[in-house]
């Protein structure tokens, strides 16, 4: 071989290293997500001093989400299910449903001031004070510069230029809307508008530990359909993760800052089984991307949860667990868990963690170094 040959078949190899080494070199987007959070509650409890609307007068907005405001502030991210108004008057109030959940508008800046940048209004209770009570929560939201989502609505978050697409779809549009959401994604996808896509869906059981065959087969087909990540909301119990084609699923996340009760609730279900609302999670999902925005994987922590500091009383404030506490908020999870989850773990705090396996978006594909 020449001289020249060879410079040039090693300029061609090294403009493929570097072509390749591009392609995968990595962008992380860095989510945190937890479960139903009521901002407010029942007007009748307002002038309760064990309502949340006591709390709130008594501790401040800050009060809630305090304990988790390192994991919230370190995102770029965080995205919660909103259940209920924020509205000031009860104008249109849907007194043919149990129970109806409504905030002040100024409760926004519990959101705000937690760094909680998006939220999913795809749920029941976002009807509870008719269409003037949704669009108040929407335009609340708008003013504020919380981002939200319901079915056809959905918002983008975007780091590096990637692009990730945020939804919410609720139980009623499930069967209804779902195929045209699929339609939607695909057209976001194909025009490079979004690289990956997460969505809360409102659906299931009330105070059920596991999840039904049927929400398996809806959330397999909401995957098929483009859905990277798929996180559930409605049942206010823990339930089971499972991994559908290289995505997971995440059937309960249970309640979070939820209003909406006072009491931590205990109920049967399915003979001797017991649940409680007591138990909850928060997960941190680091999705990687490569350099040309191809959807590599995720990386998924867990973070076991108690909603309040006494097990029978809510006191609406969350709080992280030590190893000793976290084990039965494991077993929670684990019950409606095919697979057997990772043992827990303690952080420099002591406080309890499971570090879920590096899960490729597709068959074959490299996982990231440490």
């Amino acid at each position: 071989m020449t001289m020249k040959k060879a410079l040039s078949t090693a300029f061609v190899l090294l403009l493929l290293l570097v072509t390749v080494s591009g392609a995968l070199a990595e962008k992380n987007v860095l989510i945190t997500i937890a479960g139903d959070c009521t901002i407010g509650g029942e007007g009748h409890n307002r002038k309760k001093e064990d309502s949340f609307f006591a709390f709130a007068e008594k501790y401040g907005y800050d009060y809630f989400f305090a304990n988790f405001r390192d994991l919230f502030d370190n995102d770029d991210v965080t995205f919660v299910n909103l259940e209920g108004v924020l509205s000031d008057n009860e104008f249109l109030e849907n007194k043919g449903k149990t129970y109806r959940f409504r905030g002040d508008t100024d409760y926004v800046k519990i959101l705000t001031g937690s760094s909680v940048e998006g939220v999913s209004i795809a749920n029941n209770h976002i009807v509870d004070f008719g269409e003037q009570g949704e669009r108040n929560t929407r335009k609340t939201l708008d003013e504020n510069g919380v981002k939200w989502c319901r079915n056809d609505k959905y918002f983008i978050v975007e780091k590096d230029g990637v692009r990730i697409g945020f939804f919410g779809l609720e139980n009623s549009k499930i069967y209804t809307f779902r195929p045209e959401m699929g339609k939607m994604w695909k057209k976001l996808k194909e025009a490079g508008e979004v690289q990956a896509i997460v969505i809360y869906v409102h659906t299931g059981s009330e105070y059920v530990g596991e999840h039904r065959e049927q929400t398996t087969k809806i959330m397999t087909n909401l995957i098929e359909m483009g859905a990277d990540l798929v996180i559930i909301s409605h049942p206010h119990v823990l339930q089971g993760i499972e991994v559908i084609n290289n995505r997971m699923v995440f059937y309960s996340m249970g309640n979070f800052v939820f209003g909406g009760n006072s009491a931590i609730r205990y109920e049967k279900y399915g003979g001797n089984k017991e649940v409680t609302s007591l138990y909850s999670m928060v997960i941190q999902v680091n999705m990687t991307f490569s350099n040309d925005g191809q959807f590599l994987g995720q990386r998924t922590v867990i973070y076991p949860v108690y909603i309040s500091d006494d097990p029978q009383i809510n006191h609406f404030q969350p709080k992280r667990l030590s190893l000793e506490e976290a084990e039965p908020v494991r077993a929670a999870i684990q019950r409606d868990t095919a697979f057997t989850l990772p043992e827990l773990k303690a952080d420099e705090n002591g406080f309890a963690y499971m570090e879920m396996p590096y899960t490729p978006a597709t068959d074959g594909t490299m996982v990231p170094e440490e």
